[in-house]
């Protein structure tokens, strides 16, 4: 596995850290326990971190030098690309470690992949997880660096094989970058559902310190313009504004919001935002949470609350869902594809703080559907259960691993 720009073990809610970081620790972990070693590597950013750490039964993640040892962007991160795939060679060769596939993850880890393959003569897969192309075109004002834009074009064009999240994403992979539709598997995201199950609302409210006679409503998240929670503070404005008991209930209302750094520029301009809507008295920032306490916050929340410009698959809501607590999302990306509206979820119009308005008022009037909302999202969720996940990627990588080796032979 090549996680180059971001550790698995990097705490989730950061800029980097999100959706990608779980499935690289979940996937290996679960092919560890299939009895398939996996060794992750990924670029060293402090003088701290372990050389070699333990994932799991079979796993390891190994830091590797590449430029100086402290956290870059992706683009800052791009002219150690050499330096980092060397140092990955000198590694193997000094631990005689002979590897059979390459399963690379964004752009960077691609092209370094591109580069192991010639000394290797093993195939690579690539999983993207997200795409410049599609930022561009659904993020207003964005502008991705032109060397993320051809290196996903060259890795589309000389992978042995694409994966893609959902339809969505295969379908933009063929049009926005030519991929050829043989090349690409459709498999998504799972979700560990020994650790994001039903627990008892009163349980989970006394685990987090939330009264029981509050309404709970919960955003999990990278705190970057892409997530949308200035549209859910204004949408929770939006609610206060049009009556003093907005909500339908007497009881307190409170929003938590799981997600990034304290000294970063964005939360601080979010929070400068809920004092201006007058809302300090509503939402609270809790900064990055360990998955271990996650599936508290999930089960004591009223709802989950996805309101992003775009996603490429939605984790949260997976996650959400296999707690039995119902997701508002914006109809974007991978969330129109997830939720069934109305069946396991609200979806609205994205950037649009009056519908999502709406659509929360309506969930925290009706408990009911509320209810029924959950129901129905907690037995969907069990079709992604990560076990039925890594068969199909374990089934791919089988299938990519036979087909180098009868090429090899002839």
């Amino acid at each position: 596995m090549l996680s180059v720009h971001t550790c698995p073990f990097a705490a989730l809610g950061g800029k980097k850290t999100g959706g990608m970081n779980v499935y690289i620790r979940e996937l290996s972990r679960q092919l560890g326990i299939r009895g398939i070693k996996v060794d992750i590597f990924t670029r060293c950013e402090s003088k701290d971190s372990d050389d070699i750490k333990r994932l799991g039964k079979n796993v390891k993640v190994i830091h590797i030098a590449s430029g100086p040892e402290k956290t870059l962007t992706p683009l800052e991160i791009y002219p150690y690309l050499q330096e980092f795939t060397q140092n990955v060679l000198r590694f193997s060769e000094k631990m005689g470690t002979h590897y059979q596939l390459i399963h690379a993850h964004y752009w960077l880890s691609g092209l370094v992949a591109l580069d192991l393959r010639k000394y290797w003569k093993v195939p690579v897969l690539q999983s993207f997880h997200t795409l410049g192309k599609v930022k561009n075109r659904f993020i207003p004002g964005n502008r991705e660096p032109r060397d993320r834009l051809l290196a996903e074009e060259k890795l589309v064009r000389q992978a042995d094989h694409l994966t893609a999240s959902t339809g969505e994403e295969r379908k933009n992979l063929i049009e926005l970058y030519g991929a050829r539709p043989d090349h690409i598997s459709v498999i998504p995201p799972g979700v560990d559902t020994r650790r994001f199950r039903p627990i008892p609302k009163s349980q989970a409210k006394k685990a987090i310190g939330i009264g029981q006679n509050s309404n709970l409503l919960l955003f999990v998240g990278r705190l970057v313009p892409l997530k949308g929670l200035e549209t859910l503070l204004r949408a929770i404005a939006v609610l206060k504004a049009s009556s003093g008991k907005a909500f339908g209930l007497e009881k307190r209302f409170e929003l938590a919001i799981i997600g990034g750094e304290h000294e970063d520029r964005y939360m601080r301009m979010v929070k400068a935002l809920s004092t201006e809507l007058v809302l300090d008295n509503v939402a609270s920032f809790f900064g990055s949470r360990d998955q271990r306490v996650l599936p508290n916050y999930y089960c004591a929340a009223d709802m989950t609350i996805i309101p992003s410009s775009h996603e490429s698959f939605g984790l949260v809501a997976l996650e959400s869902m296999a707690c039995g607590t119902p997701v508002i999302a914006a109809r974007v990306g991978g969330l129109q594809y997830l939720l069934s509206h109305r069946k396991t979820g609200l979806l609205v119009k994205p950037d649009d703080p009056r519908s999502l308005a709406v659509a929360i008022k309506t969930l925290i009037q009706n408990p009911v559907l509320r209810k029924k909302l959950g129901f129905n999202a907690c037995r969907e969720a069990g079709k992604y259960e990560w076990k039925k996940i890594e068969a199909k990627v374990r089934a791919l990588y089988t299938s990519l691993i036979t087909h180098q080796l009868l090429n090899s032979e002839s």
